[in-house]
């Protein structure tokens, strides 16, 4: 009946939200922690104070750790069952906007920024083994594809979903919508073939992957679009 269930409340403001299965909610929050909520109560269930300097903007979830990603560009690795930190990488230098973890391979990490590089982290060898730079916009989403070679996918503060595969330098596809305008955040469909996207114009904007074409254009927000799935 879409009523509320539970509900929490914290010092500061909430960033970021995902889920970790069906049972456990991790938010990020303005002043760097991680704080855990049991799903069906909203009863606190641990936290990881001062994970970054400023904001929690991005989480990820993988098999075995939790990934963070702030405003101080960094990102840091935490054990899923005692909440224990691990380790960081420290390869952006503003805001990290997306963080993933790869769809094929649980070992690799993928995330990008306002800086205008995607990076990708290898924690087999705790190192980075891939990097790409966007000369003109910084980066504002990441997403995956589900099909062709599962290039990531990443919006730009310059009005482009551009495409990226790990063995190419440059983007191996640039979509626009024909308006110089920032994209502000990207999903893509359960199945893989729909992307979608948040425009400055206010717009959700969904491109067929297939046809790399626009075949809707949704309008319904009045303020910026923060996210979307």
């Amino acid at each position: 009946d879409y009523s509320v269930l539970a509900h929490a409340r914290g010092s500061c403001g909430a960033q970021v939200v995902t889920f970790a299965g069906d049972d456990i909610l991790l938010t990020g929050w303005e002043d760097g922690a991680v704080r855990l909520f049991d799903a069906n109560n909203c009863n606190s269930i641990g936290q990881m104070p001062k994970c970054h300097r400023g904001r929690v903007t991005c989480i990820a979830v993988g098999g075995e750790f939790y990934y963070t990603a702030g405003d101080d560009g960094a990102m840091r690795v935490w054990n899923r069952s005692n909440l224990q930190f691990i380790g960081q990488y420290s390869e952006h230098n503003k805001t990290v906007t997306g963080l993933l973890v790869d769809n094929m391979h649980e070992h690799l990490v993928h995330s990008c920024s306002i800086d205008r590089a995607v990076v990708t982290y290898d924690l087999r060898t705790s190192r980075r083994s891939n990097y790409k730079m966007h000369r003109d916009g910084g980066f504002t989403g990441l997403a995956q594809r589900l099909d062709s070679e599962q290039e990531l996918l990443t919006t730009t503060s310059d009005g482009f979903v551009m495409s990226w595969d790990c063995d190419v330098q440059l983007p191996v596809m640039a979509l626009d919508c024909a308006r110089r305008m920032k994209f502000t955040c990207i999903g893509l469909s359960s199945g893989g073939r729909f992307l979608a996207v948040g425009c400055e114009d206010l717009c959700v904007r969904i491109w067929d992957l297939h046809a790399n074409e626009v075949v809707a254009v949704c309008r319904g927000h009045s303020g910026a679009i923060a996210s979307l799935a």
